[in-house]
């Protein structure tokens, strides 16, 4: 993917070390240099909040109360809405665990989804869901009733795999342009491009790069110049959040460590009408690779290859394996995972162990306040009071569970 000349002159030195654009870049710069001042705690000074189980949601014996693959979880009032992409719709129950009904079916008219995609809530109380095959959003009133549809905007100049990442308050889209595997394989370092598409039809603003190495690996046959693409688990590419409701969007640039001294990784949040609100440096404690770990995880991937192409033996594929793990000699200090969360908070899942990572959360800020342990299941919704996350029983079958947020 080439960025287009309107882009590139943007992508300058200091957007490549924090990757952010903004409606205002001087903003940027300023806000930089303030926080950049500003002490923070020790992990030691900060709070430890606890999650405290309570609900179980989902029916493993029932056709309807039934989870298959979670996607993206809301709360909007009293109500739990549950994406389901393997089945093209959507779940709702209450918030003590009552299943009410469905959303959407499987089909291309309205209110018919052929694929899920990204979901959220706007302030006049509508939801809407994104289709990527169709290429529209569709909106639903509180009754789960499709009211209008909206193309999916975009722009000639701007090339690659577009995705939906969410809608602002002002209903503007946050759309990502994305390379192909194909080419995040040849290039781990290409930048993808975060814009923002006014209601209006205003010219698109860039506010945001995605930077870092990608995840993506390729393999040949060696003979026939077969291309086969497969994933390497250790990516430092960028984490992207998005408000549920519309509120903001953080980015998390979590470069790599290339020592065991102190480092830093960059979080960078922005408000609803995408202007840079904060961005921090948050230090952590690089944790190094160890030897045993390296081996054992391309065993795991040698033995579950997830579909390889029959034409790579397993000889290539352990011989490619052993060198990606091997050029990385430390974890990312961030998972794969960062909540833009309720009341401008930001949870960041940051490593803390070679098994072992803990939520951080930090404020309206950017300042750390507080670190969470990290529930069984992955978190999918944070609220001011409680968090939702997925979890799987003996059998594999996902459900969720309610988290109560208790606080010292």
């Amino acid at each position: 993917m080439r960025l287009p000349p309107v882009v590139a002159s943007l992508f300058d030195a200091n957007m490549r070390q924090y990757g952010a654009i903004g409606r205002w870049p001087w903003k940027r710069a300023v806000l930089a240099f303030f926080c950049a001042a500003v002490p923070f705690p020790a992990s030691g000074q900060l709070e430890r909040w606890t999650l405290e189980r309570t609900i179980t949601i989902g029916d493993a014996l029932g056709s309807e109360a039934g989870l298959t693959r979670v996607g993206e979880v809301i709360v909007r009032d009293n109500r739990l809405i549950v994406a389901q992409p393997q089945e093209r719709r959507l779940r709702v129950f209450s918030l003590t665990g009552d299943f009410l009904g469905f959303i959407g079916r499987a089909g291309e008219g309205p209110g018919e989804f052929r694929e899920v995609g990204g979901m959220g809530l706007l302030a006049d109380g509508r939801l809407w869901v994104h289709d990527p095959l169709l290429r529209r959003i569709q909106y639903f009133d509180l009754e789960g009733r499709v009211v209008s549809t909206e193309r999916v905007r975009g722009h000639p100049a701007l090339r690659g795999r577009v995705s939906v990442r969410g809608l602002l308050e002002d209903e503007s889209q946050l759309v990502k342009y994305s390379a192909s595997t194909g080419e995040l394989a040849e290039t781990p370092q290409l930048p993808e491009v975060l814009v923002r598409f006014e209601e209006d039809g205003q010219p698109p603003d860039t506010v945001a790069m995605i930077v870092g190495r990608s995840n993506i690996l390729q393999l040949s046959d060696g003979s026939a110049g077969v291309r086969v693409l497969t994933f390497h688990p250790l990516s430092y590419r960028s984490r992207l959040s998005v408000s549920r409701d519309g509120s903001g969007f953080v980015v998390v640039h979590r470069t790599g460590a290339t020592s065991a001294e102190r480092h830093t990784f960059s979080v960078i949040a922005f408000d609803a009408r995408a202007d840079t609100a904060w961005v921090r440096e948050v230090p952590y404690d690089p944790i190094r690779i160890p030897e045993g770990w390296r081996e054992r995880r391309v065993e795991e991937r040698v033995r579950n290859p997830n579909g390889l192409h029959p034409s790579v033996s397993e000889r290539q594929f352990r011989k490619v394996l052993e060198r990606a793990y091997g050029s990385v000699g430390f974890f990312p200090p961030v998972g794969g995972t960062v909540r833009a969360a309720a009341e401008g908070t930001t949870w960041v899942l940051v490593r803390t162990g070679v098994e072992s990572s803990v939520w951080e959360v930090l404020d309206e800020s950017g300042r750390s306040v507080a670190r969470v342990d990290r529930p069984r299941g992955s978190i999918r919704w944070v609220g001011t009071e409680s968090v939702w996350a997925t979890e799987r029983d003996e059998f594999d079958i996902p459900y969720l569970v309610r988290y109560v947020i208790r606080r010292p």
